[in-house]
């Protein structure tokens, strides 16, 4: 190719091809003609296998053009699916949610009411089997003994796999069973989504209905898909089923701990009752004391008694406290002589400062709260801060006014490191002989109750100080 004329050279060679004819040279014009009609031919050749090329090279441009937008479009409305699943399923993650909040039966009309609007219906009812509720206080869900509305379920819910109903809400059989809403009728018009709640502990026992409904007869049809629904209604079965479980546990709890108290109470009356008649003609000092030392512990245990069920209204929230002005100065000097022997075995002594001046005799520390249960905590405080001071070494208690009361309990001993993140907890303890891990956790009910709180701080140092503000 880098052989062809150019141009000029080829305008050049025909001014010589017409010299040549006017001058009669046929025959070196007959050979000039034939290289340049030769060069017209191959350049002709290449010219329209390029055509060709540059054709194909279109056709297949536009082959790759029209798949281009087809792959396009496919990926828009694959895109365009996920975010709507995405979406749908940030929508069912933020009602998960609301029922991972269900603490009690009571709070499930309003769960219900946040979860409609969380998914954009109008109405999501649940209607639980009656039997369910037995022993438990009513709290005003509808209700229904299920077993009797049989014929309606059936009728309505598939059969095969989880039972749901999906479509028209005309095709529903009562749908005022199934909303617990004798409203909702099959003339309402839209379209619903129900779901049979079976209880995760026994697979083949329903406790309830879910249902939920929208105007629009679009909204839930059979084709649509329903894995995210399925889930979301298994996922507040399997809650409900605890929350039940656990308010029965404690109604339970309740009665059992109520006539254990009952039959604990009952034999201590004797215990309590009788030293006094045995008093009444004793006059031997020695076994007064003995007769007196058994009716103290029967008020003793008596008082136990009656404060493990406190705690027990404490942890459940049901305590109501009644607080009047208490001076903590005779508590502190009242577990001072009833820890006697455990000080004196330690060579220890407590000491007691009100507003860090040491405690002469005169003066009072009153805060408001009651009287039993500031003992029972400053006890059991104090006995163990005594229990773990080194022997020789002193506690003492610093009592300090502010904004809130503070009381502040120190001893030289420390707490064992396993021990110093969970001080406060239930059944906390380490190699405490005889220890039940209740004193520290009881504390902090008390101080609680009392709208206060309480903290440990500990170093090899300086020992450990438990600071409780009322």
């Amino acid at each position: 190719m880098n052989d062809l004329p150019t141009l000029r050279k080829f305008g050049e060679q025909l001014d010589v091809l017409k010299q040549l004819s006017e001058q009669g040279e046929v025959k070196k014009a007959g050979t000039l003609a034939q290289s340049i009609f030769e060069n017209y031919v191959f350049v002709r050749d290449m010219f329209l296998r390029q055509e060709d090329r540059l054709l194909a090279a279109e056709d297949e441009r536009s082959e790759s053009e029209y798949k281009a937008e087809k792959l396009e479009v496919r990926l828009t409305q694959a895109l365009s699916s996920y975010n709507s699943d995405f979406e749908l399923f940030r929508k069912f993650c933020r009602a998960l949610d609301h029922v991972n909040t269900l603490k009690n039966l009571a709070e499930l009309p309003d769960m219900l009411d946040d979860i409609a609007d969380e998914l954009g219906v109008t109405k999501v009812s649940v209607v639980l089997d009656r039997k369910l509720f037995a022993g438990l206080p009513d709290s005003g869900l509808p209700t229904f003994f299920l077993k009797g509305c049989t014929r309606f379920i059936d009728a309505t819910l598939k059969s095969d796999g989880n039972r749901i109903f999906i479509g028209p809400i005309s095709r529903m059989m009562r749908p005022d069973v199934f909303f617990g809403d004798p409203d909702m009728g099959p003339e309402k018009g839209g379209s619903c989504f129900a779901f049979g709640l079976m209880d995760k502990y026994n697979p083949d026992e329903m406790i309830g209905l879910l249902s939920i409904y929208d105007p629009s007869v679009s909204r839930f049809h059979p084709e649509m898909g329903t894995d995210f629904l399925e889930h979301f209604c298994s996922s507040i079965a399997s809650t409900l089923i605890d929350v039940v479980n656990h308010q029965k546990a404690m109604v339970l709890r309740e009665d059992i701990d109520r006539i254990t108290h009952h039959d604990l109470k009952t034999p201590l009356n004797a215990v309590i009752n009788l030293p006094h008649l045995l008093l009444v003609e004793e006059d031997d000092p020695e076994k007064i004391e003995m007769v007196k030392a058994i009716q103290d512990s029967g008020y003793r245990m008596l008082g136990l008694i009656n404060r493990s069920y406190d705690l027990y209204k404490m942890e459940s929230g049901t305590y109501t406290l009644d607080p009047t002005e208490v001076n903590i100065i005779p508590l502190l000097q009242r577990i001072d002589l009833d820890l006697m022997n455990i000080i004196k075995a330690k060579h220890s002594i407590l000491q007691i400062f009100v507003n860090k001046e040491k405690f002469t005799g005169a003066e009072s520390f009153v805060v408001r709260g009651e009287e039993l249960l500031l003992f029972s905590m400053l006890a059991n405080l104090i006995k163990n801060a005594f229990e773990a001071t080194p022997e020789g070494k002193p506690v003492s208690i610093g009592l300090e006014g502010g904004d809130k009361n503070s009381i502040i309990i120190h001893n030289y001993g420390t707490v064992p490191e396993p021990m110093r993140k969970n001080f406060f907890e239930k059944y906390a303890t380490s190699g405490k002989k005889g220890g039940t891990g209740l004193g520290t956790y009881s504390a902090s009910l008390i101080a609680g109750i009392h709208n206060g709180e309480i903290k440990m701080f500990c170093t090899e140092d300086e020992g450990t100080v438990v600071t409780v503000m009322i």
